[in-house]
């Protein structure tokens, strides 16, 4: 028969306990949430949920499992709220070195405290501080004992550490014997050297287990010091067995942590370390980034030290970093030397490739600092001679476009520059083709009397496959074929008499050179006319202007002031002071420093001239071309030196400015009035410069030249 009262008693038992369950979970869930947000509660919640587990109507067994799963589960809630580093270094590979044992289980104190000892445990055995020790070893290496007022830095602890682990290590090895201490494995050593650590020296229980070899028998032998000091260590000691016998790692987390990370599951464990390491790779790349935003913004800021002991960061990494900053210090280094480059009184020399590099670190930094690429370009040139290459491939990539308003733009450019500055425009690498823009750009604007965005318009038509295919076939037309035939040296040697000072002129020194002129010639007439839509008269001028920027006379040649050369000294080298008298001026030097006495010097190109002028290739010092350099000496017979002649352009500017400045010295108030009247008669203020006239560069850098113009007017 059924027991109606037996039945309702157990069913609101159940419920009874199912809303207690609730209710505690409820708690749980709060505590939980506290410590997430604040993991310094983690002790308190502990404590209050002890208190309403014991309280609760559930049995000791359910009681003993909620705490479990508690301590479990709040262990996990607190260790994911501590740093990715620590949380990694927790679960990470154990190290076997008695000093990691021995921070684990003495914890670090900063602080003074009293240590108990004795029977049970509870007897004042002296004061303790940092890992259990009674002394501090300090920085100068001397040794105090420790007092009630004792407080101590980590790096003390360390230091006190290392000293004691020594000194107690050499007891231990005293009391087994050397060999018995080599025959332990590591791990076995460094729990001896702890317990050794703790005790004061190797207890005499365990020496004859050591001496045995037998990792068993020392295991079991340290099992029989739990007992000691009233038990106080009696789960120290069974870890320490658990190490020997290999089931238990070394931990690597203070006391107060170990004993969090005891209360998970194995699963929980494993988890917990494997989001610890992705955690700490996320954290690792951020502080990557974080070091390498710092060092492309400001190098000279960034501690080498902060990379080297950052405890995110790999070995790679930080290696990667410290590369990154010496190569960031390093350019620091060469932006800092071309700014007192760029800051040092005096021309640059475009020749040299140091100079050159100089000019393009100063235009990035120039440019960087907000100023236009044409701005940072006047800048280099205007105070160095010297153009930065950044900017010539800048009007390069313009020449080849073929939009009409960046042609112009590039050509006006490569145009400005070659008034402005001829010597930079020379000597810059691929300074032919700025050269070369210069004058396509004056001859349409200029001879053909096209408009700005005429001349933009026409030239960006001639980068494009139809014109290129138009040219193709104009050259094939009969009429072109009719006048190239009558393109020869006598043509050209015309040319050259109606064109500037020649009288007479005679193409070449030999067949062969004449031969080589009028090759050239029509090559330049065949890309001209397809630049002119087949107009053989502008194409004739505008080759023979081309023709006539790598021709002409010298007063150097040994075939006489009147014959045709390419690449005359006259034309590789810039004039200085008064022309180009510095080239025989060095030449006689070089001859009188071998001995020599020449009655004329010449200078005659070779295969070398002509690859070192094709190239604007120059030695680190700024030589110029290389010449074949000939003389007559006092019997009149021609000789020449066994070795290559190169002028030095550099020194012979620098001796120039030093001229100058001398002159200034003297003659300087009255240039500077002949300059402000010149000025005052053309309404230019007082110290104008390019910079302060407003309007674009262009329109800057060309009322840079007309003061320039005035100022040679008026003697300076």
């Amino acid at each position: 028969m059924c027991n109606l009262y037996s039945h309702t008693t157990a069913r609101q038992a159940v419920i009874d306990f199912s809303r207690a369950m609730t209710v505690s979970q409820e708690v749980e869930d709060q505590l939980f949430k506290t410590v997430r947000s604040n993991p310094a509660t983690y002790d308190a919640a502990l404590r209050e949920h002890t208190l309403t587990n014991e309280n609760s109507a559930l049995t000791p067994t359910e009681k003993r499992e909620r705490s479990r799963a508690f301590k479990s589960n709040l262990a996990k809630v607190w260790i994911e709220t501590q740093p990715a580093s620590e949380r990694a270094q927790w679960f990470g590979p154990s190290k076997t070195d008695a000093g990691s044992l021995i921070r684990a289980k003495e914890g670090f104190e900063a602080k003074a405290y009293a240590d108990t000892g004795g029977p049970d445990g509870k007897q004042f055995s002296g004061w303790r501080v940092g890992y259990g020790s009674d002394t501090v070893t300090k920085a100068d290496g001397t040794v105090v004992r420790v007092t009630k007022d004792t407080v101590i830095s980590r790096a003390d602890a360390e230091r006190d550490l290392d000293r004691r682990i020594a000194e107690f290590q050499t007891i231990a090895i005293k009391g087994v014997g050397v060999d018995a201490w080599q025959r332990m494995p590591p791990r076995a050593q460094a729990v001896l050297t702890s317990i050794t650590y703790n005790y004061g020296e190797l207890p005499g229980r365990l020496h004859k287990a050591v001496q045995s070899g037998d990792l068993e028998a020392v295991a079991t032998s340290i099992e029989g010091l739990k007992g000691d000091n009233g038990g106080v260590n009696s789960k120290r000691r069974q870890q320490e067995a658990d190490i020997i016998r290999g089931r238990a790692a070394i931990p690597n987390a203070p006391p107060e942590v170990q004993e969090r990370l005891d209360n998970l599951d194995y699963e929980d464990q494993v988890k917990l370390s494997d989001q610890a390491q992705r955690d700490l790779v996320s954290v690792a790349s951020d502080r990557q980034d974080a070091f390498k935003l710092d060092i492309a913004t400001d190098p000279l800021a960034v501690d080498r030290n902060r990379i080297l002991d950052d405890a995110f960061l790999d070995d790679g990494q930080k290696a990667s970093l410290i590369n990154t900053l010496d190569s960031a210090l390093k350019e620091g280094e060469k932006d800092r030397k071309a700014v007192d480059w760029a800051n040092t009184e005096g021309a640059g020399n475009p020749l040299a490739s140091e100079d050159r590099k100089n000019a393009e670190l100063v235009y990035n930094q120039v440019v960087d600092n907000g100023a236009s690429p044409d701005q940072a370009a006047n800048a280099v040139a205007a105070g160095k001679g010297v153009l930065p290459k950044p900017y010539v491939n800048l009007i390069r990539n313009g020449l080849n476009s073929t939009n009409a308003e960046e042609v112009a733009l590039a050509h006006q450019r490569a145009a400005a520059y070659f008034q402005l500055y001829p010597q930079a425009v020379t000597g810059a690498e691929n300074g032919n083709v700025i050269e070369d823009a210069a004058t396509k750009w004056r001859f349409f604007t200029d001879t053909m009397g096209l408009s700005n965005g005429e001349a933009g318009q026409r030239l960006a038509e001639l980068n494009s496959p139809e014109a290129i295919k138009r040219r193709d076939a104009l050259l094939k037309s009969e009429p072109v074929k009719e006048y190239l035939k009558e393109i020869d040296a006598d043509h050209l040697e015309g040319k050259f008499s109606k064109w500037g000072p020649y009288n007479d002129p005679q193409l070449g020194a030999s067949e062969e050179v004449r031969a080589i002129a009028v090759a050239e010639y029509r090559e330049l007439f065949k890309e001209s006319l397809g630049e002119v839509d087949g107009n053989l008269e502008a194409a004739e001028e505008l080759a023979f202007t081309r023709f006539a920027r790598n021709w002409g006379v010298s007063d150097y040649s040994p075939h006489g002031s009147k014959v045709l050369l390419k690449y005359p000294a006259e034309k590789l080298h810039p004039a200085i002071g008064e022309g180009h008298e510095y080239i025989g001026e060095q030449a006689a030097a070089v001859l009188e420093e071998e001995g020599i006495d020449a009655k004329k010097v010449y200078l005659v190109g070779n295969h070398y001239t002509l690859a070192d002028a094709r190239s604007r290739s120059a030695d680190r010092t700024g030589l110029g071309p290389r010449f074949t350099l000939q003389y007559v000496d006092q019997d009149g017979v021609l000789q020449q030196l066994p070795f290559a002649f190169r002028v030095d352009v550099f020194g012979a500017l620098t001796e120039d400015h030093v001229k100058r400045l001398e002159d200034w010295e003297l003659n300087g108030d009255r240039y500077l009035h002949e300059r402000q009247d010149a000025l005052d008669r053309k309404d230019l203020g007082d110290n104008t410069r390019p910079s302060e006239m407003g309007g674009t560069p262009l329109q800057q850098m060309q009322k840079a030249t007309e003061e320039f113009n005035l100022l040679e007017e008026a003697g300076q």
